[in-house]
C-alpha cells in the first residue's frame, strides 16, 4: 500500500507540471511574422492663388506676343502686337478650373487683299484695342511634379470682335481665338505655371516623413520611423480662390531602441492619383518594451516581496528574468517558501503567459498562463502546484507593466512635436486619439502596437520653396 501511495504521487505529479523549459521554448502553432505597422497620412495643402498669381505677375513680360505677317484666312493677314496692360488676376469656378483675367492691347495693322471686278485692291487697316478677356482652364500636376495646363479656352474678350471694314462684316474672335489662346497657353506655361514646381514640396515632405521622432522617456524610450512606400496627389480648385493638393503618403512604420538611427532616405516613388480629399492620418506605431526593460521593472515591483499563502507559508521571489517562450513570454524566478515550524524551500519558478492589455488598468498582463516549480523537493513541487491558484492571485496584483502614462505619453509627443516638418510648411497633429492595437511576442522584446487616429493643422510658412 505504501509503494501504491508513492506510484499515485509520482504519476500525479508527471501529469500535472507542465515542464517548462527555457532553453526549448514550446510554440502554440506556426510562428507568424510580425504584422506591418502602417502610416497612412492625408494632408490637404491649401496654396492661395494670390501668391501663384503674384508669381505669374513677376513672370509676364509687357510685351506678350508678336507677329508680322499672321495668316488669319480669307485673304486676311495682319500685323499683329499683344500686350499686357495690368496684372494677372486668379479666381476659381464651380468647375475645378482657374479664371485668368489679363487685360491686354492688340495693336497691328490688317492687311485686306481683295480683288473687285478684276482689280486687285490692298488695304491696311491699324487697330489698337483695349481687350479684357478671361481664360479659363484645368491646372494638372505632371509627372515632373510641375503644373500643366490643360483645356485652355478663351471665355470671353470682354467686349465684341465684329468689324465693318469696306462694306465687310469681319468677325476676329474666330479669327483670332486658337491664336491668342495658343499664345497664352505658351506664355502662361513657358514663362509662369512651369516654372512653379511641387518637386520640392514633395521631396521634403517626403524626407520628413522617414524622419526618425522619438516617443517615450526613460526605460521605454523608443524612435519611431516610417519607410516611405507610396506618394499620391491630386489637385482642386476651391471656391475660396485656393489651389487645394490632397497629398497621401504611405509608409511602413519601424521601431527602433537605442540611440537615434541613421535612416537611409528613400528615392522618389512614381506618382499616385489620390482619390482622397481628407485630413487624416492613421498610424501604427510599434512601440518595443526590451526584457531587460521587463526584467527591470519586476524586480524593482515584486522580488523581495513577501506573499504570503496562510498562516504557515510566505513566499518571496528573487532574480525575475523575462524572455520569448515561442508565442507567449517566459517570466521566471527563483524563490524561497519560508514554511512555519519547517525547513524552507527554495526553487525556480516558471510562468508562461500571453501579454494583452488590461484597459482598465492601462496595463500588460498575462493571460493563458502556464505554470510550473522545478525545485529539489518534489514533495515541494507536488504542494506548489496545489497552491498554483493563490500564488497565481497573490502575483497577479503586482506582475502587470502599466503603460497608461506611456501612451499619454506618446499623444502628446505627436500633438506637440508634430509628425512632419519641412522648409514651406509645419505639420501639427491636433486631437490624436491613440490607443494599443495589440501586443506581440519578439526573440527580444514584447511589441505593442499602438494606433494613432487624428487630423492635421497646416500652415503654409515659405511658399517660395515651391519654385524651382
Amino acid at each position: 500500500m505504501k509503494y501504491s501511495s508513492i506510484f499515485i504521487i509520482a504519476i500525479f505529479i508527471f501529469f500535472s507540471c507542465k515542464r517548462i523549459n527555457p532553453d526549448r521554448p514550446a510554440y502554440s502553432g506556426e510562428t507568424l511574422p510580425l504584422p506591418e505597422a502602417q502610416s497612412t497620412i492625408n494632408v490637404p495643402l491649401e496654396i492661395p492663388l494670390a501668391y501663384i498669381e503674384k508669381h505669374l505677375n513677376k513672370s509676364l513680360a509687357e510685351l506678350i506676343y508678336a507677329e508680322d505677317a499672321l495668316n488669319i484666312g480669307n485673304g486676311l493677314t495682319t500685323q499683329l502686337e499683344v500686350f499686357r496692360t495690368g496684372s494677372l488676376k486668379l479666381s476659381s469656378n464651380a468647375q475645378n478650373k482657374l479664371l485668368v483675367n489679363l487685360p491686354m492691347r492688340l495693336k497691328g495693322k490688317l492687311q485686306i487683299q481683295k480683288s473687285i471686278f478684276g482689280q486687285s485692291l490692298a488695304t491696311s487697316i491699324p487697330y489698337d484695342e483695349q481687350l479684357s478677356p478671361v481664360v479659363s482652364f484645368s491646372p494638372e500636376i505632371g509627372r515632373n511634379w510641375d503644373v500643366a495646363i490643360n483645356d485652355l479656352k478663351i471665355e470671353s474678350w470682354g467686349r465684341s470682335l465684329r468689324y465693318d471694314l469696306l462694306g465687310y462684316e469681319i468677325d476676329l474672335d474666330p479669327i483670332l481665338r486658337k491664336h491668342v489662346e495658343a499664345m497664352l497657353k505658351n506664355q502662361l506655361s513657358s514663362n509662369g505655371l512651369s516654372r512653379i514646381s511641387f518637386k520640392n514640396l514633395v521631396t521634403e515632405t517626403w524626407k520628413a516623413y522617414g524622419k526618425p521622432f522619438q516617443i517615450g522617456q526613460g526605460e521605454l524610450e523608443t524612435y519611431v520611423y516610417t519607410v516611405p512606400q507610396k506618394i499620391k496627389i491630386s489637385e482642386q480648385i476651391t471656391q475660396n480662390n485656393t489651389l487645394k493638393l490632397n497629398l497621401g503618403l504611405e509608409g511602413r512604420v519601424m521601431t527602433y531602441l537605442g540611440d537615434k538611427p541613421q535612416v537611409k532616405e528613400q528615392p522618389l516613388p512614381n506618382l499616385y492619383h489620390n482619390e482622397d480629399n481628407s485630413n487624416r492620418i492613421d498610424i501604427t506605431l510599434p512601440i518595443a518594451i526590451s526584457y531587460t526593460t521587463l526584467d527591470e521593472y519586476l524586480n524593482k515591483e515584486i522580488a523581495g516581496q513577501n506573499f504570503k499563502f496562510d498562516a504557515q507559508n510566505n513566499f518571496i521571489p528573487k532574480a525575475i528574468s523575462t524572455q520569448s517562450y515561442g508565442d507567449r513570454t517566459l517570466v521566471q524566478m527563483d524563490f524561497t517558501l519560508i514554511r512555519s515550524g519547517r525547513k524552507d524551500l527554495t526553487g525556480k519558478l516558471y510562468l508562461v503567459g500571453k501579454p494583452t492589455f488590461d484597459a482598465e488598468r492601462e496595463a500588460i498582463r498575462f493571460d493563458d498562463i502556464d505554470f510550473d516549480i522545478n525545485s529539489k523537493n518534489i514533495l515541494a513541487n507536488n504542494a506548489s502546484w496545489l497552491k498554483q491558484g493563490q500564488l497565481l492571485a497573490a502575483l497577479e496584483k503586482h506582475a502587470f507593466i502599466p503603460i497608461g502614462s506611456y501612451v499619454d505619453q506618446a499623444r502628446t509627443e505627436l500633438q506637440q512635436r508634430g509628425y512632419l516638418s519641412t522648409d514651406f510648411a509645419s505639420f501639427r497633429v491636433v486631437r490624436p486619439e491613440l490607443k494599443v492595437q495589440n501586443i506581440f511576442v519578439t526573440e527580444s522584446d514584447v511589441r505593442i502596437y499602438l494606433n494613432a487616429k487624428g487630423q492635421m493643422e497646416i500652415q503654409l510658412s515659405h511658399p517660395e520653396a515651391l519654385i524651382d
